[in-house]
């Protein structure tokens, strides 16, 4: 009797090696996958704000070479002709008031996305260490998490950098008491993932926490979908359309007087500043929808840690919220593409 019950243990333990194995597996994959979008996401977006800010650069210096009115200064003061009938009068302006039958705009040669962009997407990619933590803990409810919690914390302390980004106030025209929420829920997120982490090695703890206390992400992430969908529709449309505008105003102005290669050049940047026009609505609301996917991820896995699952449907909704998560990087990657 004891050789056979000797002989019936191992078979009795090989569906608990496997379902370990089957966790330690969906853990490696789910982490490899997070880890490996976040790094693409940070790498394409940079790779994204440098080429605006170089082509910007660029219709920049073409419109200050265009006009000996104009000097290399920012924000550089245009005027333009709001009747057909204007006179010919310099492009930039030289006094407060613009030429009759002109209206006066300013260029900041110095905007770009990347101060609206950059700190949403850091957030983003916070969100993906935590939304990691919280299918593993799902997936398998004593897994050790304090790897990723300790990122999500290390990413989130690195949000207090974008000091504007966090008082509210990086937008323009910004309303104060939408200011001073998202203000609030930054600085609530940032203190909640420093409470994860002091109790980053003890799972159930991390897990009441998250329970009792992770809706300050949600809180976090609220506002800004919204936001960055109405500044790509305004604020990041405006400079592109003015340099593109500008620039096609000076080839007119200059075409009889370039040589094929210099009206080329310029015709070229009028096109590309007219293309960026279109592209950065598009390009923000990317942003806005990974941002709505991130929020849907780490709330289903919050409301999913607080239910009574079954282990398949732990694990499905693990893998269906890594997957949210993973596109929403995806999209972030994906800005490169469009530069």
């Amino acid at each position: 009797m004891r050789r056979c019950a000797n002989a019936i243990l191992p078979l009795m333990l090989v569906p608990l090696v496997l379902t370990g194995c089957a966790t330690d597996a969906f853990r490696l994959e789910a982490a490899g996958a997070v880890q490996t979008q976040s790094r693409e996401a940070v790498t394409a977006t940079a790779s994204y704000f440098d080429a605006i800010e170089q082509r910007r650069r660029e219709a920049a210096a073409a419109l200050v070479a265009s006009d000996p009115s104009c000097l290399p200064a920012t924000p550089l003061r245009i005027q333009v002709p709001i009747t057909p009938s204007a006179p010919a009068a310099p492009l930039c302006l030289s006094g407060e008031v613009p030429s009759p039958g002109y209206t006066a705009f300013e260029i900041d040669i110095g905007s770009s996305p990347r101060a609206v962009l950059e700190p949403r997407i850091a957030l983003i990619v916070a969100i993906s260490d935590y939304t990691d933590a919280l299918a593993a803990i799902l997936n398998a409810p004593k897994t050790d998490v304090s790897a990723e919690i300790t990122a999500f914390a290390d990413q989130a302390d690195r949000l207090a950098r974008f000091s504007n980004f966090v008082a509210g106030t990086d937008l323009p025209n910004v309303n104060a008491a939408i200011a001073s929420e998202q203000g609030k829920s930054l600085v609530a997120l940032i203190a909640f993932a420093g409470e994860l982490a002091r109790e980053a090695r003890q799972t159930r703890d991390v897990r009441a926490l998250v329970v009792e206390h992770g809706a300050v992400v949600d809180r976090a992430l609220a506002l800004l979908s919204a936001q960055v969908t109405t500044w790509g529709r305004g604020a990041a449309r405006n400079a592109d359309d003015l340099y593109g505008n500008a620039l096609f105003r000076t080839y007119i102005r200059n075409r009889t007087s370039l040589s094929a290669d210099q009206r080329e050049q310029l015709a070229g940047r009028v096109f590309a500043a007219r293309e960026a026009a279109k592209d950065g609505p598009a390009r923000a609301a990317q942003v806005a929808d990974a941002i709505d996917l991130a929020a849907k991820a780490q709330a289903s896995l919050r409301d999913a840690l607080a239910g009574r699952l079954t282990p398949a449907q732990r694990s499905a909704a693990a893998r269906l919220n890594i997957d949210r998560i993973t596109r929403a990087l995806g999209l972030i990657a994906s800005l490169a593409s469009s530069a």
